[in-house]
């Protein structure tokens, strides 16, 4: 084992110095002596992975069965399917990773905007539920579940978490005009209005700068 941890770290230099056969030599070599060294196994998955061999990570993964690697490798096989085209796939594998995120804000908030960019935004607002607030991440969290509300087209909820990430930072002027246009994309006009009117107090420059393409909002 200590000779594998001391090969490990021989490789991962390689790879940090753009030596990666070299560092897939070196995994390789391990693979052969001990197929289910997962050290091994996971590092040279990411190395295929930058290299955009997806199905070979996929397998290289799937002999991975400690509990501590559970995130990473539900991640990148998310992501391999994704990037395959197996969207259905993607989707149910992000369902599965979402079930193991429950106290770790950075990894809950990194598998959250993964899904948000992909365009799963049901679980990413599921995922995304999950960061405690009291902990950190109180506007991220509002802000990218209202944008994943939004796509969904539920602008009630989308209103809702906009409101508390503008009461967070207030001074985050690009989202009045955000809020404000979907405001009026759910026939809330008042409500949009007075946002539009704040901006201008806060900032009348940037309030000019934006105020006729919000104001095609209303009108609609």
């Amino acid at each position: 084992m200590a000779d594998f941890e001391k090969e490990i770290k021989k490789a991962v230099d390689l790879s940090n110095e753009g030596r990666i056969w070299e560092a897939v030599n070196i995994y390789d070599k391990i693979l052969d002596s001990d197929p289910k060294y997962e050290p091994a196994l996971m590092n040279k998955a990411i190395l295929n992975f930058q290299d955009k061999k997806y199905k070979e990570v996929l397998e290289l993964v799937s002999k991975v069965k400690s509990e501590a690697n559970i995130f990473d490798v539900k991640f990148i096989e998310a992501n391999c399917h994704f990037l395959l085209g197996n969207i259905e796939m993607a989707e149910k594998t992000y369902n599965v990773l979402s079930s193991y995120l429950n106290e770790n804000n950075d990894l809950i908030f990194k598998a959250g905007m993964a899904t948000l960019q992909q365009g799963f935004y049901l679980v990413s607002v599921k995922i995304l539920g999950k960061i405690d607030t009291k902990k950190s991440l109180f506007f991220e969290k509002n802000y990218y579940m209202a944008l994943a509300y939004k796509a969904m087209g539920d602008l009630s909820s989308s209103i809702k978490c906009f409101g508390y990430a503008i009461r967070e930072k207030s001074d985050s002027f690009q989202l009045y005009p955000l809020i404000a246009t979907t405001c009026f994309q759910n026939g809330m006009i008042e409500e949009g209005d007075k946002l539009m009117n704040i901006l201008r107090e806060k900032n009348n420059r940037f309030f000019q700068h934006v105020a006729g393409i919000v104001a095609d909002y209303r009108k609609s």
